[in-house]
């Protein structure tokens, strides 16, 4: 059963959210299951090869429901995952996955902030923004982040998927990029994705001189609210980001089916 699960927001709240979250990292192949949404990206991260359960499937049955999603992840050669919230539809669905062998995968942190929260000090490391990425933007995200060649690629096209207005920063020291950060904006929100430091740089105020960066030029396109996801266990993440004026708004956990 669930465990470490934050609930501080509404369930309306999280569904605004996640809707927005979901366009800000756009799966590559995705359909519409009354109010479910299936999504499937080659396997590569959890987000965008998962179902998303907001509103509830056709009619409310969710037997029927559960057999077009496993024909839809057959047909993508890929195991049955869900993202859960305490907002999913309907509300028995966690312990229904449960009954039917979907394991808990991980948990996940949402955490938000205030713009004006997150801009209250200037950036301590200089950060070039441009409303796309670049080769060494990308390089450096690949590098840092450690992906191997195909799961780059993946990410790659859904960088290239997105839709909304989006900002790229990168993080200068000596003419050479030491860091990167992405910004997703979504009408009053913006979204914060791919922050990555190389290593020998990490706790040197580089990850915070992106996120101040990337908040101004939200702010600057008339957001005013902030979202980040963070895996449960990186503690250090977590506390950079209360550093910074972001509190814990609620949790999501994936079930998987085991083969």
């Amino acid at each position: 059963m669930r465990k470490n699960v934050i609930e501080v927001v509404s369930t309306d709240q999280i569904r605004e959210i996640e809707e927005i979250a979901a366009r800000a990292w756009p799966a590559k192949h995705t359909q519409q299951l009354g109010g479910w949404l299936l999504r499937s990206t080659e396997g590569v991260t959890h987000r965008a090869n998962s179902v998303l359960p907001l509103h509830e499937p056709p009619k409310g049955d969710i037997e029927k429901a559960l057999k077009v999603v496993q024909e839809f992840y057959d047909k993508h050669k890929l195991p049955v995952q869900f993202q859960m919230t305490k907002a999913s539809q309907p509300s028995n669905l966690d312990e229904v996955l449960e009954s039917h062998g979907l394991k808990i995968e991980m948990h996940v942190i949402v955490q938000t902030a205030n713009l004006n929260d997150v801009l209250m000090n200037e950036p301590e490391v200089g950060v070039v923004i441009m409303g796309e990425p670049w080769e060494d933007w990308y390089r450096a995200y690949c590098e840092y982040a450690e992906f191997d060649s195909a799961r780059f690629r993946v990410r790659r096209d859904i960088i290239s998927r997105i839709s909304n207005d989006k900002a790229c920063a990168a993080a200068i020291i000596d003419d050479k990029i030491i860091g990167v950060g992405m910004g997703v904006r979504n009408g009053l929100w913006v979204g914060l994705f791919s922050l990555v430091t190389q290593e020998k740089y990490r706790r040197q105020h580089v990850a915070t001189s992106i996120t101040q960066s990337l908040v101004s030029w939200a702010q600057s396109q008339g957001a005013n609210k902030a979202y980040l996801q963070v895996s449960e266990p990186n503690k250090t993440a977590q506390q950079l980001y209360y550093s910074l004026g972001f509190e814990d708004a609620y949790t999501y956990w994936y079930r998987l089916a085991k083969e």
